[in-house]
């Protein structure tokens, strides 16, 4: 029951703060009160409002087509067959276990009522499920492993090592959590390096430093990127003698994942700092600080870099929810069983489920990055502005 009231209250809250907010910026309540103007009014939160009701529209056609997609390519009568046909198996036992096992997937009724039993499970409120078995000794269904949900994902089927009927978000979330620790330390060295790299890049254009920067991010446009992959996998695991596959107790077989990963983005990050300074060394505003005689360092680290900086600014909430989705080769290279392994895995035996969940989460925490990286952008560059009609 309390899961059920602190569910329902942050919905309701949420639902009400809009609302309230909306009215509040059409000066229907609290019009000639400043404080409440000013807070209720800003143009970022009806900005970041709008954004957030087109995304969820988004959001809407990606379930629809993503729902339509797998029933489409994966019918549930030819997986039963697949599944429960065979010599001993009577018609009575087999339709006992298909619309069992149609019931546990969500694939039982028309197209429609399947429709509308998956949105209604993954609208973000708190469900009770549980699972059902059939015993067939008895031929009766019994029910265990009673849960309460805020969305339902669904439950596994024939995956590897995984019990049928195992709810998706068990199955998903420790996978999660293992991609996020390799992609976030790998994130963190992107950052660490990339940044650095740009600035002394642009720093020291033409030179010995640059010419090798350009080089390696030249190197990296033109290999293809499983290639590359590869080949940081020789250097690090050949060479290196670094642990070819991932161990979760062993920090030296997370390295290959977090280097190779670190060593590729990096380039992108150094490339695009360096290309928004080496623009900002002509601007107005570095002649006039140089007529003014400041130095050079003081031009380049107060002036140029600040500038440079914030439109590389709202990529950094992407990477970082990124980290929460792995990456899918390198996953399989480095045998890391985490949420990019998932979706190969999904893929390769059917589970409709679990697809769904991965395109799922991955397009709402996409949205959500998005919607971080305007604000962030929003805060760090005060020529940006959200008035008017702006979406």
């Amino acid at each position: 029951m309390t899961t059920y009231l602190v569910g329902y209250s942050i919905i309701g809250f949420l639902i009400l703060f809009i609302v309230f907010s909306i009215l509040v910026k059409r000066k229907i309540l609290f019009g000639n009160t400043p404080v409440m103007q000013r807070i209720f009014a800003h143009p970022l939160l009806h900005y970041s409002i709008r954004r957030l009701g087109s995304a969820l529209i988004s959001l809407l056609l990606t379930i629809l087509v993503t729902f339509f997609l797998i029933r489409a390519s994966q019918p549930a009568d030819a997986t039963c067959i697949t599944k429960f046909s065979g010599p001993h198996i009577t018609q009575e036992l087999f339709d006992l276990q298909c619309n069992a096992w149609k019931d546990e997937m969500g694939l039982s009724g028309s197209l429609f009522e399947q429709m509308i039993n998956f949105f209604y499970s993954i609208l973000p409120f708190p469900k009770t499920l549980c699972r059902t078995s059939l015993d067939l000794n008895t031929m009766t269904f019994f029910v265990s492993d009673c849960r309460t949900f805020i969305i339902d994902f669904g439950k596994t089927s024939d995956l590897p090592g995984i019990a049928d009927g195992t709810y998706v978000l068990d199955y998903m979330i420790p996978r999660m959590g293992t991609s996020f620790k390799i992609g976030i330390i790998a994130v963190v060295l992107q950052l660490a390096l990339g940044y650095p790299l740009g600035v002394l890049m642009a720093k020291y254009k033409g030179g010995i430093l640059d010419k090798i920067g350009l080089g390696y991010i030249i190197s990296i446009d033109a290999i293809p990127g499983v290639a590359y992959y590869y080949i940081w996998m020789a250097l690090l695991c050949g060479l290196c003698a670094l642990p070819y596959a991932y161990n979760d107790g062993d920090f030296l077989s997370w390295l290959p994942a977090i280097l190779t990963m670190g060593f590729t983005g990096m380039a992108g990050i150094a490339m695009w700092v360096r290309r928004f300074m080496v623009d900002e060394f002509n601007s107005d505003y570095v002649k006039f600080a140089r007529a003014k005689g400041l130095s050079e360092n003081r031009i380049m680290f107060t002036h140029i870099l600040r500038n440079a900086i914030v439109p590389l600014v709202r990529s950094i909430p992407s990477a970082v929810i990124g980290a929460l989705l792995g990456t899918y080769y390198l996953e399989n290279m480095y045998s890391i069983d985490g949420i990019g392994a998932a979706l190969i895995t999904a893929n390769d035996h059917h589970n409709a489920p679990l697809l769904q969940a991965i395109v799922i989460i991955s397009a709402i925490l996409s949205i959500i990055s998005f919607l971080l990286g305007d604000i962030v952008t929003a805060m760090v560059d005060p020529r940006v502005s959200f008035s008017g009609d702006e979406v």
